[in-house]
């Protein structure tokens, strides 16, 4: 019989103690506000702890506006700023990032000087102009935010570890009171205090605490989109490009405007397979992990993209592998069905990581592929 072992507090709990000891072990604490839900949720847990505890000023909190970004969005952080309610230093540096086109990924710079903005960034944002000028990264910018701080430094995160396998396997590596604890930089350590949130916990908080979200959830919902915010020229983001326009059109054009090239990817996304042997079907390979890694070898030719895909596999292999020591799991196959690891491979969708099969995408093929006379 399978012993299982469960919290005696709630998550909602369990985040505010996680936020409560980070802001007595670090001298400044501010939180990164993206707009989206998970940021959200823990601006207003960390707003909630400190005024509990009778902490003195405003709570920190700062936004990095990544230039591409629907105006639905931009308009809920600026109306976050403009309450007055935060301490709120609101960012617009060029900083590098990466589009996805057709398996290959370039990078772009966000408010790059040398080309036109999708719009320009309000008043009151911190910029970087003549002599001060320069192209960051992910680690210089958490440097450069820092500055305006004191001491030891944290910045609160959103990640939940449901939100990916890759964040999974971040936040649950370690097993000690700090595991949410992350150094950054010399100066910075992020803390993600709802690591072990799921959506619903955040819908549901957002529920009962009264608090108003970006408008642009219900827009994905409707349109029937992942619920996340993000910029539209990341790999899988990039993949669902075409939803932006049936949602945004507004939106849609001006990002043609600047990256008319995002209209290939848009328009071929669907053809695109970086397997050569297309001819042989995915169903004639071995039903275990060594057909995974058979259907690779004999496929991609590239030699960087193989390795990314045998180490993209092994990473789900293990995830399901883990998931099936549970008996239920055996229902979706631990969530990684051996046949849509295969497709996904197939399809290119592995750069980043191989996302958790759906209940909705659980096909009867994949159970008959692995001989499991389950019902879906």
């Amino acid at each position: 019989m399978n012993k299982k072992r469960y919290l005696d507090i709630d998550v909602y709990t369990a985040a505010k103690q996680r936020i409560k000891n980070a802001l007595l072990d670090f001298d400044t604490c501010a939180v990164a506000f993206s707009g989206g839900k998970d940021s959200l949720a823990t601006l207003k847990l960390v707003d909630e702890v400190r005024k509990e505890n009778k902490m003195p000023g405003k709570t920190k909190v700062f936004f990095r506006d990544e230039e591409l970004i629907p105006d639905t969005v931009i308009s809920f952080v600026q109306s976050i700023y403009e309450s007055g309610e935060y301490e709120f230093y609101y960012y617009a540096l060029p900083l590098k990032s990466t589009k996805y086109i057709l398996g290959n990924t370039e990078v772009y710079v966000q408010w790059d000087k040398d080309r036109k903005h999708l719009r320009e960034p309000p008043p009151y944002a911190i910029t970087l102009k003549g002599d001060e000028y320069r192209v960051m990264d992910q680690y210089s910018t958490d440097d450069f935010i820092a500055r305006e701080f004191k001491g030891s430094v944290a910045f609160f995160l959103g990640i939940r570890a449901s939100e990916s396998l890759n964040r999974m396997k971040m936040l649950v590596k370690k097993n000690t009171r700090t595991n949410y604890y992350f150094p950054q930089t010399k100066r910075v350590t992020t803390v993600c205090p709802l690591y072990d949130w799921t959506e619903n916990d955040i819908f549901l908080y957002f529920y009962k605490a009264g608090i108003r979200y970006c408008g642009i959830y219900d827009q994905q919902m409707l349109n029937s989109e992942t619920l996340r915010v993000a910029t539209p020229l990341l790999d899988e983001a990039a993949k669902r490009f075409y939803k932006i326009r049936t949602r945004d059109p507004v939106f849609y054009q001006q990002l043609i405007d600047l990256f008319p090239e995002m209209i290939v990817q848009e328009r071929y996304q669907h053809e695109y397979k970086p397997c050569k042997n297309s001819a042989r079907p995915l169903t004639d390979y071995p039903p275990t992990a060594q057909g995974v890694l058979q259907m690779i070898q004999e496929n991609i030719t590239d030699p960087y993209k193989a390795k990314l895909a045998r180490a993209k596999a092994l990473s789900a292999i293990s995830a399901r592998e883990t998931a099936l020591r549970n008996e239920g799991a055996k229902v979706n196959l631990g969530g990684y069905p051996l046949l849509y690891i295969m497709e996904q491979i197939a399809s290119g969708s592995f750069k980043r990581y191989i996302k958790t099969c759906a209940k909705n995408e659980m096909k009867p093929e994949y159970l008959a592929f692995e001989g499991v006379e389950i019902a879906v």
